[in-house]
């Protein structure tokens, strides 16, 4: 589950912001391109990875109420609002704090420049953040935190990186070159339920339904492990990553285990290279539909997961469903507003389109659609668009005749074969 904000052009309106950003989609979503800087040289080294960032100042922000803040943060003042003192604080780790004016005692530019964390400095945060039974696994391009197995961690670290992997070089055979990650990408992951909803709760998230989630204001994923939780490993046992994984996709759930873990990474993917900026107003729509074009799982594979774009079972299924009750969504909704996905009767049916949607924009019309998503990553943070300026958009890239590209996609999706 991921959080997409609609935005607002004033900072004045950040408490809405906050609001709607502590909250998770349905596999929701976050952080980008106007944090991401310049490409790093060597993730595997804090100090290369810290370079690049000269244009970056360090603030200090004084707070002011700071009941859940310390009184004083640093990090890069990504926007202020020069009238009413608020502001947008990324700290080095990449959390983002949205301060509203009566909360911002004072902005203090220093003469010292933003350097991100690298992964020994995310590591040493991590382990002072969390409780002290966690554990801290690192990868190429990832951080994760952990206590539960150690066999699972580890699978998780596997789906992360060949994830990462081919997103990157998917996008890459279509012309679009992403930038790389400015923080080490954090996994936060639980060995039980209950301490995952305890978590939740503090990040604002109403994670009560969901198995995972992505946090826009964190930009971490968190989630527990499910052999754990569902008894599939007895206890204190002991198991290589192989058995592991075996147990995992043995089971009846294993598709949406590994569809969740999959889907979280990919919006965290998605708002840490570019492809998608942090807080400006993405339609659900687009980043939920393009979060389960990655997530189909592939069960026949030794991790679960090792295919883009095949058609995903259960998402076709909603869809055909949804389709043979009559009850599809117009294209024209899904692309003007939002709300399909904040209605319980019909968000079901606005995932299952969305998927199906992005599928045939991603086979049949490639190019037109990283046009659009190249153009919507520069729409600034906090931005409204209306819904005739979202249609346009659209139009502006796939043509005016809305109607006809819905026969099309239509067509194209009921052919498809599971």
């Amino acid at each position: 589950m991921c959080y997409n904000c609609g935005g607002a052009e004033s900072i004045q309106v950040i408490r809405l912001v906050r609001l709607f950003f502590a909250t998770s989609c349905f596999a929701f979503c976050v952080l980008h391109s106007i944090l991401v800087g310049e490409e790093l040289s060597n993730k595997d080294s804090d100090s290369t990875a810290q370079t690049s960032h000269s244009s970056k100042v360090l603030s200090r922000v004084h707070v002011k109420h700071a009941a859940s803040r310390p009184k004083t943060l640093e990090g890069w003042v990504w926007a202020k609002d020069e009238e009413g003192g608020g502001c947008l604080l990324v700290e080095p780790d990449g959390r983002l704090h949205v301060l509203v004016a009566s909360e911002t005692q004072k902005i203090e530019p220093t003469s010292q420049t933003f350097v991100p964390f690298g992964h020994e400095q995310m590591s040493a945060a991590l382990r002072k953040q969390l409780p002290p039974d966690f554990k801290i696994l690192v990868s190429k391009n990832y951080v994760i935190a952990y206590n539960t197995t150690e066999a699972y961690a580890k699978w998780n670290a596997s789906i992360y990186e060949r994830l990462f992997r081919g997103f990157y070089n998917y996008w890459k055979s279509r012309g679009l070159e992403l930038k790389e990650p400015e923080f080490p990408l954090v996994a936060i992951v639980f060995e039980k339920r209950a301490d995952y909803l305890r978590y939740a709760e503090k990040e604002d998230v109403n994670a009560e339904s969901t198995i995972g989630y992505y946090n826009q204001l964190s930009n971490r994923i968190a989630g527990y492990d499910l052999t754990g939780i569902e008894g599939m490993i007895p206890a204190g046992k002991k198991v290589n990553t192989s058995e592991l994984i075996n147990a995992i996709l043995n089971r009846p759930s294993a598709e949406r285990t590994v569809a969740t873990v999959v889907h979280e990474a990919v919006h965290q993917l998605a708002y840490n290279s570019g492809l998608q900026t942090r807080m400006a107003d993405n339609p659900v729509a687009i980043s939920e539909g393009l979060a389960m074009f990655f997530e189909s799982p592939d069960l026949n594979s030794p991790s679960g997961w090792g295919g883009i774009g095949k058609v995903n079972q259960y998402n076709f299924n909603v869809f055909r469903n949804t389709y043979n009750a009559h009850k599809t969504l117009p294209l024209v909704k899904l692309i003007q507003d939002d709300t399909s996905f904040k209605d319980p009767n019909v968000v079901g049916a606005a995932y299952g389109q969305s998927w199906a949607f992005c599928h045939f924009l991603m086979k049949t019309k490639s190019k037109e659609l990283t046009n659009y998503l190249t153009e919507l990553a520069t729409r600034p943070p906090l931005e409204t668009t209306d819904p005739k300026r979202r249609l346009a958009d659209f139009q502006k890239h796939f043509g005016n005749d809305i109607e006809k590209l819905e026969r099309d996609f239509l067509k194209y999706t009921l052919a498809l074969k599971p």
